[in-house]
């Protein structure tokens, strides 16, 4: 029998879920590095929905959702959709998606449906890559750096259109771009103090990090400036002691997913996004 077992703290849910999650630490990235973070940043938020999977007292799958953001799972038993979507329901009445597998997504989106009398959507596809050692692209004019407070403005313009490019349901926020500049996690690859394209480096985990918001302005495209960022951002994290990266990507679109493959990035695991509509939506 599959039962789910939520834990009130991040810490809670790391001493369940860790060594289990660490089996695949690659492709449960997402969950790892959520919790690590929320783990040494508090928030004040007491909606933070973590839970475990369990058959017979182990472990199996897992789940966090940080609102307002979708619900990320990881590879779900198939009766597991009913009881999740169960302990979902008492913290809220409504969720924007989840990301998992596509069976998964579709077995938990179903079951939240019939819970909540609401319908839902196959999103967008993605796929999960894992690199170990860089190729290196082409040489082009510049350098990566981080990014500096002064380049905040930007990189919020920047990510406003990445979510408009990437049809994605949340604009970064002015708050989490600070924060990763004041981190180190935002870089630039930057031509004669012009920055032309942008990466993020979150997601730290024991032996891996994951690279997202990889953005380039359209007039500056096609000159190979995001895969020399990423290249080098990559190369970074591998010289700071990690031994991989992961990145997700859209399968829509071929142009980035051949780019990241040249870079070294191999498949890891095929996942989709699903929309949860309400009635307004349909």
């Amino acid at each position: 029998m599959t039962t789910v077992v939520r834990h009130a703290s991040p810490t809670g849910f790391l001493a369940r879920a860790e060594s289990w999650l660490l089996r695949a630490e690659d492709q449960h990235n997402v969950l790892l590095g959520l919790a690590y973070v929320k783990a040494v940043e508090p928030s004040p938020d007491d909606d933070v929905f973590y839970a475990t999977v369990e058959q017979g007292g182990a472990v199996v799958g897992a789940a966090i959702r940080t609102p307002p953001r979708k619900v990320m799972i990881t590879e779900l038993p198939p009766d597991a959709g009913r009881p999740l979507a169960a302990a979902l329901a008492e913290v809220y009445d409504r969720i924007p998606g989840i990301l998992g597998s596509a069976t998964s997504a579709t077995l938990l989106a179903e079951a939240w449906a019939e819970l909540r009398s609401c319908s839902w959507r196959p999103g967008l596809k993605q796929r999960l890559y894992r690199l170990g050692r860089v190729v290196p692209p082409p040489i082009v004019p510049g350098r990566l750096r981080a990014a500096e407070e002064a380049d905040i403005d930007l990189a919020v313009e920047w990510g406003v259109a990445f979510a408009r490019d990437a049809g994605a349901q949340f604009v970064t926020d002015r708050a989490s771009v600070t924060r990763w500049v004041a981190s180190g996690a935002l870089h630039l690859w930057d031509v004669d103090g012009v920055p032309m394209s942008i990466a993020v480096a979150q997601g730290r985990t024991p032996r891996g990090g994951r690279i997202g918001y990889v953005y380039t302005p359209r007039e500056q495209r096609g000159q190979g400036y995001a895969s020399a960022c990423v290249a080098a951002l990559c190369q970074k994290l591998l010289d700071g002691g990690l031994e991989f990266c992961v990145l997700y990507t859209d399968l829509s679109n071929p142009t980035s997913n051949e780019l990241y493959q040249r870079l070294g990035f191999v498949p890891l695991a095929d996942v989709r996004d699903v929309d949860i509509l309400d009635e307004a939506d349909t």
